[in-house]
């Protein structure tokens, strides 16, 4: 008799157990039912606000278009239809009235400067223009023929003559061949007149002085306050 309540007991516990387990699956499949419920919930919500703010925007964008669409700017210049367009798309920023811009003032404003690179290539060439006309002047031509010996002794007797009878003025004496003739050239002059007057100066003892065009030596130049004249001892 003992051993059938014991075993009754044994059974009923089991029996105990076995339901509280199969409760406690139960709650715990509810449970997660009902949270995967509410995160759908979540996300179906979501979805509609998203949805239904891009709709929003989607309409507000078609009527600001429709907006711009009917502002009639065929009759407008093109700054002001630009201000049209901007104050039709923020209507609640205010624009200050800007004075409109005209091509003329645009252009005023520009720099029309040469470029550095074309500046100084124009004052190298001017600087080479004014070293170049340095050597380019008048001499007094003495003597012309075919010797040699005629050219340097007509020489000799000029640096000894100037010496003597011309005063402000030393003119150097210049000996070269050049076909068929070997020439003697005195002076350097880059003004003409001032060669000539020379050349009358020097006709008195040498008549067939006549200036010519040469290269000339910039140091050899007579200064311009040099009084070149003609002494008598």
């Amino acid at each position: 008799m003992r051993n059938n309540l014991y075993t009754n007991r044994i059974s009923l516990n089991s029996f105990k157990t076995s339901l509280f387990i199969v409760l406690l699956g139960l709650i715990i499949t509810l449970m997660s039912c009902s949270s995967t419920e509410k995160a759908q919930e979540n996300v179906t919500i979501q979805s509609v606000k998203s949805f239904a703010e891009n709709e929003e925007i989607s309409q507000s964008a078609v009527e600001n278009f429709n907006i711009i669409e009917s502002t009639d700017i065929s009759n407008l210049p093109v700054q002001n239809a630009v201000l049209q367009i901007s104050e039709t798309n923020t209507n609640e920023l205010e624009l200050p009235d800007l004075p409109l811009l005209d091509w003329s003032d645009f252009y005023a404003n520009l720099s029309h400067g040469i470029p550095d690179e074309l500046s100084a290539n124009s004052e190298l060439k001017s600087t080479e223009s004014v070293e170049k006309n340095l050597y380019e002047g008048f001499r007094i031509q003495i003597y012309s023929g075919p010797s040699p010996s005629t050219a340097d002794t007509v020489a000799k007797e000029f640096r000894t003559w100037s010496i003597q009878y011309i005063t402000g003025y030393s003119p150097e004496t210049y000996t070269f061949f050049k076909a068929p003739y070997y020439r003697v050239h005195v002076g350097d002059f880059h003004d003409r007149t001032r060669a000539y007057s020379t050349s009358q100066i020097i006709k008195r003892q040498f008549p067939d002085a006549w200036v010519v065009y040469d290269r000339v030596v910039p140091w050899n130049v007579p200064a311009d306050s040099a009084l070149i004249r003609f002494q008598r001892n």
